[in-house]
């Protein structure tokens, strides 16, 4: 179990560096998935199915697939492949150096409760229930204001996404694309 936790963990890594150093932004979603997945993994060997079967859910199953088909959409692996990433260096070595001396300056334990702490004497309401239950009741009844703010955030996403991808022609002598029914409709061929 310890091998097979560092194995995922040393996966983890290794593609997580690969999703920003691959030049081609196809690859990159790639290795965004395959960092979501060994993540995954990892939360199954710690015993919490629930969160890694959201984690393969939500960012493999939607993130990730949208973060492909808006780079498809856009048509970013175009021309993308040629710009040289190595003046970038000297700020990803700042600000991995400042994390991690961030970590490193935290010291070892536990975090500790905020002033009051938790009071873990009297029955907690939702312990009757099951994890995924607790959770839903949590999320639909305390936390509903941040589904609505979620739901804005995916409209203007979409919105955006949409005007990015038009083409406006302005130029003399190319008109707009127009759609053509009867040719989509129908087995019509122009000849």
């Amino acid at each position: 179990m310890i091998t097979g936790f560092y194995i995922l963990s040393l996966g983890t890594v290794v593609s997580g560096i690969m999703v920003i150093s691959a030049l081609n932004p196809v690859h990159s979603v790639f290795w965004l998935v395959v960092a979501f997945i060994n993540s995954a993994a990892l939360f199954i060997l710690l015993g919490v199915d629930f969160i890694a079967l959201m984690l393969i859910i939500i960012y493999v199953g939607a993130i990730a697939i949208l973060f492909l088909f808006v780079i498809m959409m856009l048509n970013l692996a175009e021309g993308g492949g040629e710009s040289d990433m190595t003046n970038y260096a000297p700020i990803g070595l700042g600000l991995g150096t400042f994390f991690l001396g961030a970590l490193a300056s935290r010291g070892g334990g536990p975090p500790t409760p905020l002033r009051g702490g938790w009071n873990l004497t009297r029955p907690w309401v939702l312990q009757k229930s099951h994890n995924i239950e607790a959770i839903g009741r949590i999320l639909y009844s305390d936390c509903y204001y941040l589904f609505i703010l979620v739901s804005f955030i995916l409209l203007v996403a979409m919105i955006g996404a949409i005007v990015l991808t038009q083409e406006i022609r302005s130029e003399i002598g190319h008109p707009p694309k127009k759609q053509d029914i009867w040719a989509q409709t129908s087995r019509y061929i122009r000849r």
